[in-house]
């Protein structure tokens, strides 16, 4: 199943209305919404048999007994053979919660363990997502609660040593993650204080309870002395809220042990959706009794599958499947409670690295560049491709302007030459307008429901702040604007148009200022800090970020089309004093580091040909170091690539790393986080 067959499935249930039932809405790829149908009153009154399939097909049936449903699904089903299921009860009919959707069944086949339909319970929140998890190796911390007193509460103890090392057999040591053990007692306070050590998965295993009269669940954690202390699930809610974004669990665990009840099952699905709710993206909990060898199968399933493709939902669909094969009777009781509508949590790059084109060693690539950026003497060049997860690619918009306006040629995805083709059909400002738009729009539909505003800014840059950077990116350390901001570096400068790495340094106390070159005579009345004083330098305080092609809310500024950038070649060539002569020196005496980009990019080749080209050859042979990171570069052009490069900088220390950026990005954290 590819990620890009696979369509979503919002089913989504509301509140019960007197004398209708339930509204229920489906909505196909975010876009196609069917005519809203009800399921009965009797639904939430719906109770298993005891025979899975024929449970859940009585189940289904029983949610699209309203022919408008049938209607609706039948056509879903036609459109999209593949689709990510996400079933989404509103808040106001949570009771819901407590069926056993998991056990759903179509023609036979149970949709929560079929690899064509991820399942999951689906929990919108006024949170942003800040991107699948990019780090390596991947880490659990493992808390297993067993007070000494369990007995007064009709509770048997735990075998602590057989279930950790029934969890270590299950999470093969050929997997790329670290497994620690918080060791007793489990108290809230010991576990805050091993999270902030900076955790990707919290898995639980231990008893709990739960309380129909006061709708909330309990953990059985334990006192300073390993006494049990009940703890409501709002203070666990409370202390993970309270994390730093770096510390915040992606996945949180609840495994109930062989001993459980009935009562431990209802206390860990009702802490699901108040975990999602504080944050935490995805959650897996036992809904019912479940056994020891089943709990162990489930878990070694998902974490291999998670581990490989990084998507939760299917990761859980995988597992389930695996509990079916091996005849398990419990294979409905876990459940998955995520707030990603991509189900992407792990990104299936975290364990994957680049690769040094050429002899080089790795080690040398990078001690050479962080020793640059450690003296304040590297220069971050940030390109297209480094756009992160709320903008879309420039080919994705090229794509779709080609079809929308009958592109006659076959590089649909070349921006530059389809935002050519709209200037000599629709005149100059027309594709500026519609880029500014196009972010503006896809940041929008990208966004929680909540975080959407209510009159449309003008420029992407009045949106982002409306937002907040930190709201808008989580604080996910590998946000690529995040980590180069985290450099202590004076200058940045980049081709792309929105103003992310200016928010990204202000999150981080610095007062940056953001600077456009003034390419064209039509921008030369735009203020300038260079003109206010002839001697002016940035400072790691109060950094420099020059927008070499433009800014969002210049629209004239806006170098899209393939005449925009032959005539910012040509003027910035002709005209010298164009970019400030501080740019130009400090591009001849610092290291530099492209991020972002492709050599087929025109902002790359730009930049070689109108930035470093004009650089004299005296001052060029001071270069030291060029790093340079370029994505789709295939063996045989190694060569070639080492060429072109050195063409422009002969004499310079030329390192070229080939990979994604979100790899580059991810390892650049982390080397710098080595040494520093």
């Amino acid at each position: 199943m590819s990620k890009a067959a696979i369509s979503d499935l919002e089913i989504r249930i509301f509140q019960r209305l007197e004398g209708q039932g339930y509204p229920v809405e489906l909505t196909l790829a975010g876009q196609q919404e069917f005519p809203r149908g009800y399921a009965p009153d009797s639904l939430a009154e719906w109770r298993p048999g005891g025979d899975l399939q024929a449970d859940g097909q009585g189940l289904l049936d029983l949610l699209l007994s309203d022919e408008t449903l049938r209607r609706a699904w039948a056509e879903a089903r036609g459109r999209a053979p593949q689709r990510r299921l996400r079933l989404r009860i509103d808040p106001t009919a949570a009771k819901l919660h407590a069926l056993p959707w998991e056990v759903l069944h179509e023609d036979g086949v149970m949709l929560a363990a079929n690899a064509d339909t991820p399942f999951s319970r689906y929990l919108p929140i006024a949170l942003p997502w800040g991107g699948p998890v990019k780090e390596h190796p991947i880490r659990i911390l493992v808390a297993i609660a067993n007070p000494g007193d369990l007995d007064r509460y009709g509770l048997a103890s735990l075998d602590v040593a057989q279930e950790r090392q029934s969890l270590q057999t299950a999470l093969s040591p050929s997997l790329p993650l670290s497994l620690s053990f918080l060791a007793p007692p489990i108290t809230l306070e010991r576990l805050e204080e091993k999270l902030r050590e900076g955790y990707h998965i919290l898995h639980y295993l231990g008893h709990g309870s739960y309380s129909p009269r006061r709708q909330q669940a309990a953990l059985y954690l334990q006192d300073d002395a390993g006494h049990t202390h009940p703890m409501p699930d709002d203070e666990l809610a409370g202390m993970l809220a309270r994390l730093e974004a770096d510390a915040k669990p992606q996945l949180v665990f609840l495994a109930a042990c062989q001993s459980a009840t009935r009562a431990t099952g209802d206390a860990f699905r009702g802490l699901g959706p108040k975990l999602v709710s504080i944050g935490v993206p995805a959650m897996v909990a036992m809904q019912d009794f479940v056994t020891l060898e089943t709990a162990q199968k489930f878990s070694a399933t998902f974490y291999a599958q998670l581990l490989e493709h990084g998507q939760v939902d299917k990761a859980s669909n995988q597992a389930r499947s695996t509990l079916l094969t091996s005849g398990r009777p419990d294979a409905v009781v876990p459940v998955l409670f995520m707030r990603l509508k991509s189900g992407q949590l792990w990104s299936d790059e975290a364990n994957a690295r680049g690769e040094i084109l050429g002899a080089r060693n790795p080690r040398v690539f990078w001690s050479g560049l962080l020793s640059n950026i450690e003296a304040g003497e590297c220069i971050p060049i940030i390109g297209p491709r480094a756009h992160g997860n709320w903008l879309p690619a420039p080919a994705e918009v090229a794509h779709r302007w080609a079809v929308e306006h009958g592109y006659p040629f076959s590089d649909l995805d070349n921006l530059a030459r389809v935002a050519q083709y709209l200037v000599s059909t629709q005149g100059e400002g027309f594709p500026r307008r519609e880029w500014q738009n196009a972010l503006i729009a896809e940041l929008i539909a990208r966004l929680p429901e909540e975080l959407r505003p209510r009159l449309r800014p003008k420029t992407l840059a009045a949106l982002v702040e409306s937002i907040g950077w930190e709201t808008l990116t989580g604080g996910h350390p590998n946000e690529v604007h995040r980590v180069l901001a985290a450099l202590n570096l004076s200058l940045y400068l980049t081709t792309n148009h929105d103003n992310f790495m200016t928010l990204a340094l202000t999150a981080q106390g610095k007062q940056p200022v953001r600077e456009l070159c003034r390419w064209h005579m039509d921008m030369d009345a735009l203020p300038s800090r260079f003109d206010d004083a002839a001697d002016y330098h940035p400072t790691p305080e109060a950094p420099l970020v020059y927008h070499l092609l433009g800014a969002d809310d210049e629209a004239d500024s806006l170098v899209l089309a393939e005449d925009h950038y032959l005539d910012f070649l040509v003027r910035i060539s002709a005209e010298r004093g164009r970019i400030p002569d501080y740019i130009r020196g400090a591009l001849a005496s610092n290291a530099l580091m492209f991020v972002g980009f492709s050599l087929e990019d025109w902002e790359f080749r730009v930049i070689m040909r109108g930035l470093v080209a004009t650089i004299s050859q005296k001052l060029r042979s001071k270069l030291r170091h060029v790093a340079v990171q370029l994505e789709q570069v295939s063996e045989t052009q190694t060569e070639d690539v080492r060429a072109f490069l050195e063409d422009y900088f002969k004499g310079a220390d030329i390192n070229v790393y080939w990979g994604s950026t979100a790899q580059f990005i991810a390892e650049l954290r982390e080397q710098w986080a080595a040494r520093s």
